[in-house]
């Protein structure tokens, strides 16, 4: 036994607290999140410390590190956790029956090791990406306003044009109205290039920064897939590998959007809401035409779902408008979820909510409907057809729409249904 261990330890031989080690740790995810309330409160300058430099570009090197590996990482980093945990448990219980410890001394052993761990994790959480949480929304990059209220009329005319382009790549993809069953699924990793395109692209539509643009570890399926479906989540970025990871049977016509949307949290949008705008504009940039109709699929139900509750008679009359395909595979995505509708999806969900609200988002998972705003508006600015996919086989890139050359448009407004 060193003297810093003897200094933790009762005369009797107990065995040591380690409270040094403890507390070092500890310390470590204190620190971190108060550097992170810190930059959270001055958003420029989060954006030049965290969003540009060495720590943006850490992740991306991890991430380009494990992307070689073939398989997912992550749920084995969570298991080592968990691992760890567990022995710690079944050491301090024997300590305990064999009288080498009292109970209430192993219990805080015990809890002092889970504090360590669990600062040393939120240390990390934050140095690879949880600072991302400070910097400006995807509006900014965008040179977009604050978000505000949509008209009615607006929202309508934008669902209106979705549905109809989603109706039209439909086709496009499957060469009639109703395949008889839902889109097929295509495997993960040969529509990375495709992504990777869009990606490329929308960076010189949009005038996005440069480092979107810039190649990131390869997105991958969870190994444990069927377990990890309770937990109701389509994908999820984990920092501690720099891993994009979606759920391996995803319906097809799920799939590329969500790609997109795990790619754009690779790329350090925290932010749910920016995640699922830049999938959806990648998606409909890509030279794939799947991918251009599930970010479509995507972006039409979320219209949907916002102009149902200001105008019910308009939602129907659209939702009754779907090519009979579309809506098998809005049908196949919808019972594809609720086969996993459980109690632990339900704490992952409230889990998630707080997580999301502890890090300046209010609304907390409320936050996934918030592209529709971001949509509306560069439809607002640049006319709708600058924000809908084409159904090209594949169109190419596209210039960054100018206010002086304005694209075509479906009209201003369109007039309020009756």
């Amino acid at each position: 036994m060193n003297r810093s261990e003897s200094m933790t330890s009762s005369p009797a031989g107990h065995p040591p607290l380690r409270l040094g080690r403890r507390l070092l740790g500890i310390g470590a995810g204190v620190l971190a999140w108060m550097l992170y309330r810190g930059l959270s409160a001055h958003p420029d300058l989060a954006e030049r410390m965290v969003g540009q430099g060495p720590l943006a570009e850490l992740p991306r090197l991890l991430s380009l590190v494990t992307g070689w590996i073939p398989f997912a990482l992550a749920e084995l980093v969570i298991g080592a956790v968990l691992l760890r945990q567990l022995v710690g448990l079944v050491r301090g219980l024997a300590d305990v029956r064999a009288r080498r410890d009292p109970p209430g001394r192993a219990a805080l052993r015990g809890g002092l090791r889970l504090a360590q761990d669990a600062g040393i994790l939120i240390a990390l959480f934050y140095l690879l990406w949880g600072f991302q949480y400070a910097r400006p929304g995807v509006e900014a990059a965008l040179g977009l306003p604050e978000r505000g209220p949509i008209p009615r009329a607006e929202l309508a005319q934008v669902a209106e044009a979705l549905v109809e382009r989603t109706n039209a790549l439909y086709l496009a993809l499957n060469g009639e109205a109703d395949l008889g069953v839902p889109t097929p699924a295509p495997p993960i990793r040969p529509q990375v290039p495709a992504l990777e395109a869009g990606w490329d692209r929308s960076v010189e539509r949009w005038n996005l920064p440069d480092r979107f643009g810039q190649r990131h570890g390869a997105p991958k399926a969870f190994l444990l897939t069927p377990i990890v479906r309770w937990v109701q989540i389509a994908g999820m970025y984990f920092p501690y590998t720099g891993e994009a990871l979606v759920m391996g049977d995803l319906p097809g016509p799920a799939r590329g959007k969500d790609l997109a949307h795990e790619m754009a949290h690779q790329r350090g949008i925290a932010r749910e809401s920016d995640a699922n705008t830049l999938a959806y504009l990648v998606t409909a940039l890509s030279p794939d035409l799947h991918q251009r109709y599930s970010g479509a699929l995507f972006l039409q139900r979320q219209l949907l779902s916002e102009l149902a509750a200001v105008d019910p008679e308009t939602t129907v009359a659209l939702l009754e408008s779907r090519l009979p395909g579309v809506q098998r595979d809005v049908d196949a995505i919808r019972d594809y979820w609720l086969r996993g509708r459980g109690p632990v999806g339900e704490i992952a969900r409230r889990a998630n909510d707080a997580m999301l609200r502890s890090h300046g988002i209010p609304e907390g998972v409320a936050n996934y409907r918030g592209s529709v705003w971001v949509v509306v508006a560069l439809a607002r600015e640049f006319g709708l057809e600058a924000v809908l996919a084409p159904t090209a086989q594949d169109p190419g890139p596209t210039p960054f729409p100018s206010a002086d050359l304005p694209l075509p448009d479906h009209g201003s407004t369109l007039p309020p249904r009756p």
